[in-house]
C-alpha cells in the first residue's frame, strides 16, 4: 500500500505545479487553424473541383425494388400497364402505340377517345383509373418476334415519363426487360408460386450504362424512326410519324 502511494505521489511528466491550462478554442491541434466544418467545406470543394461523370455507371433500376414504379407486361396475347403507370399520366383515358423497331422502342401517347388507333388502356370508375389487359395477339407476337423473345416467357419493363414537344409521354426501352415463366404451384401446399425474374446475361457484366449512354437513351424524335409495326420503314409517309395501324381490343 505504501508503494502505491508514493507512485501517486510522483508528479506527472510534464506538469508544472500551478501552471493553467490555455483556453480552449475548439481548434485542433496540427491542422493549420481549420475548425472541423472547414475541413469539411474544404474536402468538399476539392471533389466538386475534380468530380467528373468519366467511369461512372448509372445502376439499373431493375437491380433495385422497383414494385410501385410504371411498368408495362408483354404477354403473348396481351399487354397490361400496372396502375402507377396510369395514375401518373394524369387524366389519360385512351393512348396510342408508336414503336421504333431499330430503338427498340415503345412510346405510349395520351390521346382523345375518338383519335385514329386510339386504344384504351384502363377503366373508369367515378374519378378512379385501373388497369386493365389490352388484347392484342397479332401486335404482341410482332414483338415477340422483333426481339427474338421466348414465347413461355412474359416480360415486364420499365417505364420512362418524358416530355416531348411540351406532350407528357411514357418510353419504354423494350431491350431493358425482366422475363417471368408462367406461375407455377408449390407441389407441398399447392398454392401458386410468383416466378422470379430473370435478367439478361449481358447485364451480368456491369451495374449499367455509364452516363453518355444513360442520357442518350431518353433522346427520342417522335418524328423519325417511330413507324406502324405493319408498315416497312420504306413506305412511312417520307419519314414522317405514322400511328400502329391494328387497333387493339380490349378485353372486358
Amino acid at each position: 500500500m505504501q508503494e502505491n502511494n508514493q507512485a501517486w505521489s510522483q508528479p506527472r511528466q510534464g506538469y508544472r505545479p500551478g501552471a493553467q491550462r490555455p483556453p480552449y478554442t475548439g481548434i485542433p491541434q496540427g491542422t493549420g487553424g481549420l475548425t472541423r466544418e472547414e475541413r469539411q467545406e474544404a474536402k468538399r470543394l476539392a471533389e466538386e473541383a475534380k468530380f467528373s461523370y468519366i467511369g461512372y455507371q448509372v445502376v439499373r433500376r431493375e437491380f433495385v425494388s422497383h414494385l410501385y414504379d410504371p411498368a408495362m407486361t408483354i404477354r403473348g396475347n396481351s399487354i397490361t400497364f400496372n396502375n402507377s403507370c396510369i395514375s401518373k399520366l394524369e387524366d389519360a383515358t385512351y393512348v396510342q402505340f408508336l414503336i421504333n423497331p431499330e430503338e427498340r422502342k415503345l412510346a405510349i401517347r395520351p390521346c382523345d377517345e375518338g383519335a385514329r388507333d386510339a386504344v384504351r388502356w384502363c377503366t373508369l370508375k367515378g374519378d378512379k383509373r385501373k388497369s386493365r389487359e389490352i388484347t392484342c395477339r397479332p401486335f404482341t407476337e410482332r414483338l415477340y418476334e422483333l426481339m427474338g423473345w421466348e414465347a413461355l416467357y412474359r416480360y415486364k419493363l420499365q417505364g420512362m415519363r418524358i416530355t416531348y414537344q411540351g406532350e407528357s409521354l411514357y418510353l419504354f426501352d423494350l431491350s431493358s426487360n425482366e422475363a417471368f415463366l408462367p406461375q407455377g404451384r408449390d407441389p407441398a401446399t399447392g398454392k401458386k408460386v410468383q416466378s422470379k425474374a430473370v435478367l439478361p446475361q449481358e447485364w451480368m457484366d456491369s451495374f449499367g450504362m455509364s452516363v453518355d449512354e444513360h442520357t442518350a437513351s431518353t433522346q427520342i424524335d417522335l418524328n423519325s424512326g417511330f413507324i406502324a409495326p405493319d408498315k416497312p420503314a420504306d413506305e412511312t409517309d417520307n419519314g414522317q410519324m405514322s400511328m400502329m395501324a391494328e387497333q387493339a381490343e380490349v378485353a372486358e
